[in-house]
């Protein structure tokens, strides 16, 4: 039993750091001049808003502006992937105080975890792995 707590482990503390730095990233997002600026070529290179100029017409807002105003849609936008890391969190944290009392069921919930967690890459091979250990052992 100790290989699977010591996978489900590592994949839980992976996760809550990346929930720690994903979620300091949201916060700061509005005071992120680096990411504004990014933002705001973005919005300068538009085709929509280049044929607004080569037409000859003045913008009634400026890219700077546009992007001051973008960001906090895109605080609300990785708000999203926050929240699910730490659903996913919430998922391992259970799997791993169920693994000594339930292997079927902390298997089940560690399989779970590993498809939900699928983008970090890492991640679910470890839970995928302690899942598949807890169910031959339970077996």
């Amino acid at each position: 039993m100790k290989t699977p707590k010591m996978l489900t482990l590592i994949s839980l503390v992976l996760l809550v750091l990346i929930f720690i730095a994903s979620l300091f990233f949201t916060i700061t997002l509005p005071q992120n001049q680096s990411m504004e600026q990014t933002v705001a070529r973005y919005l300068e290179n538009d085709p929509k808003y280049q044929r607004t100029l080569d037409s000859g017409e003045t913008p009634s807002i400026s890219p700077d502006e546009m992007a001051a105003e973008t960001m906090s849609a895109l605080q609300v936008f990785f708000a999203i992937p926050t929240i699910y890391i730490a659903i996913i969190a919430i998922i391992v944290l259970i799997g791993y105080t169920i693994i000594s009392k339930r292997p079927k069921g902390a298997a089940l919930t560690l399989f779970s975890a590993g498809v939900l967690s699928l983008a970090t890459v890492i991640i679910p091979v470890l839970l995928f792995i302690a899942g598949g250990m807890l169910k031959k052992r339970s077996a």
